[in-house]
């Protein structure tokens, strides 16, 4: 059930809230106008039910009016499932937005959890991606949060107390762009407003809001630690506006060391070669840098690749297996990446689901293509009777398989027979990469490898119909060159 506060009666001793609202606006003012289409002035509050989102919704309307900016406001909402209640919330939400006369959006998750993962931290992951989803839909490119500065300094004690480098101790940013096109730009305007300041413009305003029983269960880190700040802010009064200025000084400090790796960085960077890479660097550059250097460039490299700085254990480990190791090709999973070594370079690749691929048989009679959905491309076919496959050879029954090792084709007319492996190697195609390219054979002759070519040595029959093969990816459920 929803609390509700009476109002005091007395003047509002928190209308400082709804200004720090209205400089956030204007902070991102120029985000808002930037964006397209009819909806570039629609800002939105991510809406949990809880006291601060509440609160920070009313705060916005009332700038909103207060101001008579020409803005557009959104509530969203986004049901993890994670508690019995869910549903409540989600209802509580609607129905307050429909009080307010404010469009509302929600959405439900699956909390997944990654190797590795909180249960917090898997709930964060889907509820910023959802948030980004709904953002598109609404035409947002303001999301407003309602973290405050209590939240500020539990959230920076618990990152000393985990260890974090200077990204981590910096503490939340007050603006920060986010979403794969880094459209969005998402507001903190109450950074440093207290929650005592919060219960205030809620008991003046008479607000609902809902309780989260999780908020007291001392198994999650950041409600342990809840327990102790009053006590912590008995000894040093002015603990959360001490920890919150700290973290702003360490902020500073990371966008310097920020601003360096970029420097370092810059030269490194190098074009993808395949569509299943994502970013790529030179290998013997990182390895000109000293470890510091290397470290600063590789946490900045994935950060600006959308995932989240890797730990101190973990950025050892890369560093020691993709930079200073030689030989094989090390692969390496970080969330929705897998970095490897390959050929001088450090590749950051798209992680390929772990599966064993089916061998299809297949018949051809002329088309101009034959899918194989299980591998998720097709081959195709176009007459080429002078470097082409015997059409004889083709009309034999087909099959296309994986890779099982110790395979060997012709290239070139004329050329020797190589090993698939150092052929691979030589084309620069990656190890796992080569897992996901088939091999198509005739009666037991190898006739095409995707990602290298066809077999070239064939009798010869001048006036008999020749073919070419070329094998085409499918990407987002359509076909794609590779």
């Amino acid at each position: 059930m929803a609390s509700s506060r009476n109002p005091a009666r007395r003047a509002d001793p928190s209308a400082g809230l709804t200004d720090k609202v209205a400089q956030a606006l204007q902070a991102g003012a120029a985000f808002v106008v930037s964006g397209p289409g009819e909806r570039s002035g629609t800002v939105a509050v991510a809406l949990s039910g809880g006291r601060d989102s509440v609160a920070l919704l009313h705060a916005l309307r009332a700038a909103v009016c207060a101001a008579a900016l020409p803005l557009r406001v959104v509530a969203l909402h986004v049901h993890h499932g994670l508690q019995a209640r869910a549903d409540e919330w989600d209802a509580f939400c609607a129905s307050l937005c429909r009080d307010w006369q404010v469009p509302f959006l929600s959405r439900r998750v699956t909390v997944g959890q990654q190797h590795g993962e909180g249960l917090e931290a898997a709930a964060r992951r889907a509820r910023y991606a959802a948030l980004e989803a709904m953002c598109g839909e609404a035409g947002a490119h303001l999301l407003l949060f309602a973290h405050h500065q209590d939240d500020q300094a539990e959230t920076v004690l618990l990152r000393l107390f985990r260890g974090s480098g200077l990204a981590g101790l910096g503490g939340m940013p007050r603006l920060r762009r986010m979403g794969a096109d880094r459209q969005i730009v998402l507001l903190r305007p109450w950074l440093d407003a207290g929650r005592d300041q919060i219960d205030a413009y809620c008991a003046v305003h008479a607000l609902p809001w809902i309780d989260d029983p999780s908020n007291h269960d001392p198994r999650f880190a950041r409600n342990a630690l809840r327990q102790h700040m009053p006590a912590l802010a008995e000894a040093f009064p002015a603990l959360r506006a001490n920890v919150a200025q700290a973290a702003a000084h360490l902020a500073q400090a990371g966008e310097l060391l920020d601003a360096l790796a970029t420097e370092w960085m810059a030269p490194l960077v190098r074009p993808p070669r395949d569509a299943a890479t994502v970013a790529e660097l030179d290998l013997a550059g990182l390895r000109a840098l000293s470890a510091a250097q290397a470290d600063a460039v590789l946490r900045l490299w994935l950060r600006e690749l959308g995932t989240q700085a890797p730990s101190t254990a973990r950025l050892s480990a890369m560093r020691a297996q993709l930079i200073r190791h030689d030989g094989g090709e090390p692969a390496i999973r970080h969330e929705a990446l897998v970095l490897r070594r390959f050929q001088g370079r450090v590749l950051a690749c798209r992680a390929e689901p772990d599966v064993s691929l089916p061998e299809l048989a297949l018949r051809w009679n002329g088309e101009a293509s034959l899918p194989a959905p299980s591998w998720r491309g097709e081959l195709r076919f176009t007459r080429d009777d002078t470097f082409g496959v015997p059409e004889a050879v083709l009309r034999e029954p087909l099959r296309l398989a994986a890779r099982q090792g110790g395979e060997r084709i012709v290239l070139r007319p004329g050329g020797p027979a190589r090993a698939l492996k150092q052929a691979y190697q030589e084309a620069g195609v990656p190890a796992a990469r080569r897992a996901h390219l088939p091999l198509l054979w005739a009666s037991g002759q190898l006739v095409f490898a995707a990602g290298l070519g066809m077999h070239r040595r064939w009798p010869q029959a001048p006036a008999a119909p020749r073919w070419r093969i070329e094998w085409s990816a499918w990407q987002g459920g359509a076909p794609a060159a590779e």
